[in-house]
């Protein structure tokens, strides 16, 4: 009776890792995306400006929410996952006080194909001055 106890919990051993290892499979195909690397080289007038980056979609859960690059000029590379981007809308933003903001927008498709085969994403807004009440 124990060699059959032995049998059994063995057999149940193999059929566990099997199905273990089956599941690492399917979940290692199924999130087999493409990462698409992106140099940014954003400069700016006057320099020292804030950017910020933005990218929203039907992919994308936090949509709305911007993320702050630094000051210009800036040097910088993002990964962006290349399912997510046929969808989407990629927006970068260059702010300086007493300036009006500048921003550029790309559809998904065409910031993927200017960014890869130019192999880097070149902008330099020149700001507008704001004019002040006094």
């Amino acid at each position: 009776m124990m060699r059959v106890y032995t049998k059994v919990t063995g057999g149940l051993k193999y059929t566990i890792l099997l199905a273990a290892a089956i599941g690492l499979l399917v979940g290692i195909n199924g999130c087999s995306s493409d990462i698409q690397t992106v140099q940014f080289k954003i400069n700016s007038e006057p320099e020292g400006s804030h950017v910020a980056l933005k990218v929203s979609g039907p992919n994308r859960p936090r949509s709305s929410e911007w993320i702050y690059l630094g000051h210009t000029p800036i040097r910088i590379v993002r990964q962006f996952v290349e399912d997510d981007v046929p969808g989407a809308k990629i927006t970068l933003k260059v702010m300086h006080a007493g300036y009006y903001d500048q921003v550029r927008e790309w559809d998904g498709e065409v910031f993927l194909n200017e960014a890869v085969k130019g192999g880097v994403l070149f902008w330099t807004p020149e700001l507008v001055p704001h004019p002040t009440d006094q």
